[in-house]
């Protein structure tokens, strides 16, 4: 049974002051590709209609005074228990945001329904008003929301600062520069968190801007060194609050390598919660419709919020993007010897099969590289002969405990290579799909358990000139590989097989590749899955097909809809094979061979 995929997240390694524009470029290309999701899929909480006709819209309060600009709209949920606030500036190139009345739909609104109060900070305007008069602004309104937050069922422990674009660079600078709350007797550490969303951090890079982006950043401030100063790169600390950092798909120019940039240069400063996530399928104004129940933004705003599930947890979240920044897994001794690592030209074939974790097979590919590296399989297994083993069969065993099997007199004409790089990506158990299931098993859970799964891309097998699907296992047992992960033998692993039905063999190791995470006859794996916090191997395991309880066999085989629902998984269609599989396990459970 194959678990549902959740999310996705990539962690950039190395300094970002030191990295090439075409190598960043490249990092970011992978990046998107598989930052975009979210870890679960719960939606947003809908409250019930006369919940939400106790929902209220202040409209207008003047929080600086009484010029008319210094405004912001405050959406109250339904009362209750104090909510988290989230306070977004409607900016929009230092300016009003013209997409006031979509903020309102798309953002406001559906988090107002799902428990949080929401407040649309405006502030003064340029160019009669430059920097640093909006962040000044922002904090202004910071100060009085927080004062009035028990009149409005505000909690003041958790208020999130966030903006987009123009409305990013002033949060992330409020959040960052004490100054502009220790003016109102705050200080960053008010904050829960913030939201920075296709912002601009570095307001004076060493590459000029788009023609048509200067034109518009030049009216807010007066000079090189008031661009520099309100510059939130430039004020990176690991003291500020933790930093949910995101980009679309389609954004403005600079923005996807600018929140990658960000990002890691808040770690580098020893921030321990500051990660950038792309948001697949979105563009600059998009990835803020959270009425969209496929929007991944919308559950990392939540999660921030303190509003979204348990097992959703912006915290959880980081911690498995640490993680799996730098994982326990390596591909590094496939490099060793460097000359026998070749560059390749990506080809789709290439492309599919580096998808596979993320999209299965037939959606579109997220991560798309322009050339890939590889080891010839036969000659890095020659050469290692001393701790692979010879002889005819190879076996594979990732780190899931999966594995695949292989008559090597057969794949010489698919000419099979391992894959141990993408682009300027070199370590791919840096690529890592998230999960969760709801069950470990059917049987002995007595209640429903979410937890956070991690699948690793990894050093894999790929056959540069396609091979017939008996040969090819497809994503199980050939992905997450390390070079511990192989082993020869002139015995063939799957012997205890070969007395069964063709039939038969065919489902158990072609079909469904059964003996890839299961045993059968004492032939085949213990797969497992892998904790996404730290990489853990962790149950349920896969239980030899023949230990399965008769009536959870049973189930397996004829209800596999309702018992992947329970579990939290993708069903297999056993079909026409199920009666198959089901005689074949019980012949053998009963000791008639």
């Amino acid at each position: 049974m194959r678990e549902t995929a959740g999310g996705v997240a990539h962690g950039i390694p190395g300094s970002w002051k030191r990295r090439s524009a075409a190598a960043l470029a490249s990092r970011v290309a992978l990046a998107l590709a598989v930052v975009g999701g979210v870890v679960g899929g719960a939606g947003l909480a809908v409250a019930p209609r006369s919940a939400r006709a106790e929902a209220k819209l202040l409209e207008g309060i003047a929080y600086g005074g009484e010029d008319g600009a210094r405004t912001l709209d405050l959406y109250l949920p339904a009362p209750g228990k104090p909510a988290p606030l989230f306070a977004f500036v409607q900016s929009r190139f230092w300016k009003d945001d013209e997409h006031a009345a979509e903020l309102s739909r798309g953002l406001a609104r559906p988090l107002q329904r799902a428990g949080a109060a929401v407040a649309l900070i405006r502030h003064r305007a340029a160019p009669a008003y430059q920097h640093p008069h909006p962040s000044e602004d922002v904090a202004t309104a910071l100060a009085w929301l927080i004062a009035h937050a028990a009149e409005n069922g505000i909690d003041p422990a958790r208020v999130v600062l966030a903006g987009r674009a123009s409305g990013a660079q002033i949060a992330a600078l409020v959040a960052l520069e004490p100054k502009y709350l220790e003016a109102h007797d705050l200080s960053p550490a008010s904050l829960l968190g913030v939201a920075a969303i296709s912002g601009f951090y570095e307001l004076d890079p060493e590459d000029a801007f788009p023609e048509e982006q200067e034109a518009l950043l030049e009216p807010a401030f007066a000079n090189t060194a008031a661009r520099r100063d309100a510059s939130p790169i430039r004020h990176v600390r690991k003291d500020a609050p933790l930093f949910l950092i995101t980009f679309a798909e389609a954004d403005l120019p600079g923005a996807q390598s600018g929140g990658l940039a960000f990002a890691e240069a808040l770690r580098e400063a020893g921030h321990p919660a500051a990660e950038a996530f792309g948001i697949p399928g979105r563009d600059l104004r998009t990835q803020l419709d959270l009425r969209d129940p496929k929007n991944p933004m919308r559950q990392h705003l939540l999660a921030l919020l303190e509003l979204g599930p348990e097992y959703g947890s912006l915290r959880e979240t980081f911690a498995m993007r640490r993680f799996w920044r730098e994982p326990s897994f390596s591909t590094a001794g496939f490099w060793k010897g460097g000359k026998a690592v070749v560059a390749h030209d990506a080809t789709p074939e290439l492309t599919r099969d580096l998808n596979l974790l993320f999209t299965g097979s037939g959606a579109p590919a997220r991560v798309r590289p322009r050339r890939y590296h590889s080891l010839d399989l036969y000659a890095w297994l020659e050469r290692h002969a001393k701790q692979v083993g010879t002889g005819r069969y190879l076996t594979l065993t990732n780190v899931r405990g999966e594995q695949a099997y292989f008559d090597l007199e057969t794949l010489r004409p698919y000419e099979p290579r391992i894959v141990v790089g993408a682009d300027d990506q070199r370590e791919l158990f840096q690529l890592a799909d998230f999960y969760h299931t709801n069950r470990r098993n059917t049987w002995e859970q007595a209640e429903p358990e979410k937890w956070i799964l991690a699948r690793p891309v990894g050093a894999f097998l790929h056959f540069a000139k396609p091979a017939p699907p008996e040969i090819d296992p497809r994503a199980i047992g050939r992905f997450a590989l390390t070079p511990e992960s192989f082993e020869r033998s002139n015995a063939d692993p799957l012997a205890p097989l070969r007395s069964l039905t063709p039939v038969e063999q065919r489902i158990l190791t072609e079909h469904f590749h059964c003996v890839s995470c299961h045993s059968f006859r004492g032939a085949g794996a213990r797969a497992s899955h892998l904790r996404a916090r730290d990489g853990e191997r962790v149950g349920g395991y896969a239980l030899p097909l023949e230990e399965y309880p008769p009536q959870v066999w049973k189930r397996y085989c004829f209800e596999q809809n309702d018992v992947a629902a329970e579990i939290g998984a993708t069903p297999v269609p056993l079909g026409e094979h199920a009666q198959t599989l089901f005689e074949m396990v019980e012949r053998e459970r009963n000791g008639a061979r």
